[in-house]
């Protein structure tokens, strides 16, 4: 018998074909780093509307209101101030409803078409414009970042089972995360200190399982695979911030 409990667990959890999507993305977005900050900012704007778009709606014209939003907030991560980016999703916010009047389709509330698109491009654009302007600053803590929410969320699809292993796979695939964190730092292959592995340990143990919670109470079910960034939604931001404030 299924209760509430399980149903979370299992929604919480990764969907079919999911890690060959990130694998790819993963690796574009790493050969992108590699080939400097500004391609790589192109690059996670477009992946940000790749994969959040379709919460918009299942046309191409319900799409490009959040579509164009998410590449105006994301590359605005590429001027390298977070003031300038915090008024960019400020502007964004405020233009969301007029958007949404515009493009009404009459069939639901201008509230529900607003909610909806500012689902499907704030928590992606956020992260996109955080990650961009880090990657204009200390480009190997965003590929540290980006390898660790990937394992993550291969650890949560490996001990997404049937029966009791599923309601620990979350716990599990965070106590991997932290586990390569830690290495990374005991081999100084990080640009974290041991002394501060203690800080980004618990900002990743809160802000990951935080995100995805959020993004669950966003979508509905059929729109599942919008979870491909729900690991980023706000760890994304939380790491950025706390790279930044460290001067790593």
């Amino acid at each position: 018998m299924h209760t509430s409990r399980d149903d979370f667990f299992a929604f919480y959890g990764i969907g079919n074909r999911f890690l060959l999507y990130h694998f790819a993305g993963l690796c574009g977005l790493i050969i992108l780093l590699l080939v400097g900050a500004v391609a790589f900012g192109l690059g996670i704007g477009l992946v940000a509307v790749l994969v959040s778009a379709s919460l918009a709606g299942p046309s191409v014209f319900e799409r490009l209101p959040s579509s164009a939003l998410i590449l105006v907030v994301g590359y605005g991560g590429l001027f390298n101030d977070f003031r300038l980016s915090a008024l960019v999703v400020a502007a964004a916010i405020v233009f969301t409803p007029l958007i949404a009047a515009i493009d009404s389709r009459g069939s639901s509330s201008l509230l529900l078409q607003t909610v909806e698109i500012i689902k499907a491009w704030l928590p992606a654009g956020i992260a996109a414009s955080s990650l961009t302007t880090l990657a204009l600053r200390d480009a190997s803590s965003v590929g540290l970042f980006l390898v660790l929410i990937y394992f993550h969320d291969l650890g949560l699809k490996l001990c997404d089972r049937e029966g009791s292993q599923r309601r620990f796979a979350a716990l599990a695939a965070l106590g991997g995360v932290l586990v390569l964190l830690w290495t990374s730092v005991q081999i100084a292959v990080s640009p974290i200190s041991p002394q501060q592995y203690w800080l980004f340990a618990g900002l990743l143990g809160v802000a990951i399982p935080l995100g995805r919670s959020v993004m669950q109470l966003l979508i509905s079910r059929e729109e599942r695979k919008a979870l491909l960034h729900a690991s980023h939604a706000l760890a994304a931001p939380f790491w950025t911030a706390a790279v930044v404030s460290l001067n790593l």
